[in-house]
């Protein structure tokens, strides 16, 4: 198994542990995980930092929070907070953290008690039992969870069913492993990245995105280095591929030229694998 550690993550190919906990998830899952467009980026400039990046740069273990958390909605399969109670090792080895039964599972703990603090779950304590988790809006407004599509469906022709707009994310970013594998910095931009694409395009036919460094920050509250390393764990993936493009193509001036991300769907069929450079 190839590993890489950086200052906030451990990057390595996920285990056959982490897999087969992947593949008997889903049974208890929806086919597509449902992420709101204002969980991940601001809607007014305005608004305070996006849960995205809150999650991320809230200090220690922010990408076993952002896992955690997605994994929790992956699991909504009904159009309200279905409560979930697995034991901590049981997320942690979905997650793939070292030492599931021990490290990795305070690291599971600390992280709901992170997210409950600050209103995305409720932890209810059941004595002899896991704890019974129930997921809040991503908003972190503490209101009770209802899925953006029923609330699309609910408010439809209504201005008010724009804030429910959401990205739906494949199950097999985690049956296939790269939610254990990817960095938080690479779970990060992958959502991003989604939600800068015209939710109306099929996920199959996706065209290059471009995301300036000043958008990334106003809107989406992620840093520079985060946008990095994201894109560069994304390409070694071979979720994304990064090409040059003119920007100014009929101008008789010197050409400008950008990074433009193209997402490769068929790429999450397959098991993810960390590349040799690792």
């Amino acid at each position: 198994m190839r590993t890489t550690s950086t200052s906030t993550d451990l990057v390595r190919e996920p285990s056959e542990l982490a897999l087969d906990r992947a593949s008997k998830a889903v049974r208890r899952a929806r086919t597509n995980a449902q992420i709101r467009l204002t969980f991940i980026a601001r809607t007014q400039p305005e608004d305070p930092t996006p849960p995205l990046a809150s999650m991320l740069r809230g200090g220690r273990g922010g990408h076993v929070r952002l896992k955690l958390y997605l994994s929790f909605l992956w699991m909504q399969t009904r159009d309200y907070g279905v409560p979930l109670a697995y034991p901590a090792q049981l997320w942690a080895q979905l997650l793939d953290l070292p030492q599931p039964e021990t490290a990795g599972a305070r690291r599971i703990h600390q992280a709901q008690a992170w997210l409950e603090r600050r209103k995305f779950i409720t932890v209810e304590a059941q004595p002899g039992h896991p704890n019974r988790v129930t997921v809040l809006d991503e908003t972190g407004n503490g209101r009770s969870y209802v899925t953006p599509g029923a609330a699309v469906n609910a408010l439809r022709q209504k201005p008010e069913a724009s804030r429910h707009r959401y990205v739906q994310v494949p199950s097999s970013l985690w049956t296939n492993g790269y939610m254990a594998s990817l960095s938080g910095a690479g779970v990060a931009l992958f959502l991003v990245l989604l939600a800068q694409r015209d939710v109306r395009t099929p996920f199959e036919d996706l065209r290059p995105i471009w995301v300036s460094p000043s958008v990334l920050k106003a809107r989406y509250g992620l840093s520079d280095d985060t946008r990095t390393k994201g894109i560069r764990d994304l390409r070694d993936h071979g979720l994304v591929t990064v090409s040059r493009q003119v920007v100014n193509p009929e101008d008789f001036d010197l050409e400008r030229v950008r990074n433009v991300y193209t997402i490769h769907a068929a790429a999450l069929e397959y098991r993810a694998r960390v590349p040799a450079s690792y």
